[in-house]
Order: C-alpha cells, then sequence, then structure tokens
C-alpha cells in the first residue's frame, strides 16, 4: 500500500472520528443523585441506609394558544395553560437489619419505587370586561354585561408506586 493511500485513510478515520466526536449530547430526563453516607456511617459507627434517586428535569410543552369567542371582546386563555412533562425517578433505598430470629435469613430491608411518567398544567386565566363586542342591532355599539373572570386550575398525573421488600 501507497503512503498516499495510507495517507488518505488515516485522514479519513481522523474525520470520521471527529465527527463521531462532535455528534450532540442526548439530554437525560433525570439527573442521577448519590447519597454519599460513609463519613456519617464512620462518625456514628453504625449502618445507614444506602440511597440512590434522580432528579427530575421537568420539559415544558406547547401551550394553548388563545381562542376567539363572538360573546368575548377579550381572547379566552389570555394567561394559557402550559403543559408540563417529566418522570417520577426510580428510586433505592436499603439498610441493614439484625437478625431477629435464629430460623429466619432475613438479613436487609430495602424499598424500592419505579419511574413513573408525570403530566402537569400550569394555572391559566381569562377575564372578559364588563362591555360586548360592537352589536349589529344596536348600530354598532357594545352592549353592558357583567365582567368575567376565570382561573384554569393546575393538574397533576402521575402513578406512583413503591415495593417493600425484605432479604
Amino acid at each position: 500500500m501507497s503512503i498516499k493511500v495510507r495517507g488518505t485513510i488515516a485522514v479519513l478515520a481522523g474525520c470520521l472520528a471527529a465527527a463521531a466526536g462532535a455528534t450532540p449530547a442526548v439530554a437525560s430526563a433525570n439527573v442521577p443523585i448519590e447519597v454519599p453516607l460513609g463519613g456519617v456511617e464512620s462518625a456514628l459507627h453504625t449502618d445507614l441506609p444506602e440511597l440512590s434517586t434522580e432528579a427530575p428535569v421537568p420539559v415544558p410543552g406547547a401551550p394553548e394558544g388563545p381562542r376567539y369567542s363572538q360573546d368575548h371582546v377579550l381572547p379566552q386563555n389570555a394567561l394559557p395553560r402550559l403543559p408540563m412533562s417529566t418522570e417520577l425517578p426510580a428510586t433505592e433505598v436499603g439498610t441493614a437489619v439484625p437478625q431477629l430470629l435464629p430460623t429466619e435469613r432475613t438479613d436487609r430491608v430495602g424499598l424500592s419505587t419505579e419511574g413513573t411518567p408525570v403530566r402537569t398544567l400550569t394555572p391559566g386565566a381569562s377575564v372578559n370586561p364588563p362591555l360586548s363586542g360592537p352589536r349589529p342591532d344596536r348600530l354598532g355599539l357594545p352592549e353592558v354585561s357583567a365582567p368575567q373572570a376565570a382561573l384554569g386550575t393546575p393538574d397533576v398525573q402521575a402513578r406512583p408506586g413503591a415495593d417493600l421488600a425484605l432479604g
């Protein structure tokens, strides 16, 4: 193989490696958290539980746009509700327990939760002033009406659960 071919292959391999390293990183839905309790264990001379979990990162969605109605001067949903979604993280907690009965081989207690999706909606608001839009039957003059204000309540949907186990 000639020196030119080897140089071309080396340059091509270098370009491919640089392109692979330049790909954007995929954002994780959760940030891992490890709780270090080793210093507390040595200071208190006792076994503490092991804890590992993740912090959820909420992802905002597209808000609802305003809705226009013939009976209202201002659009409905003037302050739109913003949907957010994330995932409750999986959590593991475990600790050693003393052997209570000589016939049982239970030496650990653990609590674990599975990850579950969470969907939320932030509160929204809409108002209507005490005047209606122009009325053709009144020669374009507005009609007096009662003022209206509405608040969209927040909404949270999730299905969390946990398992407690002796081992």
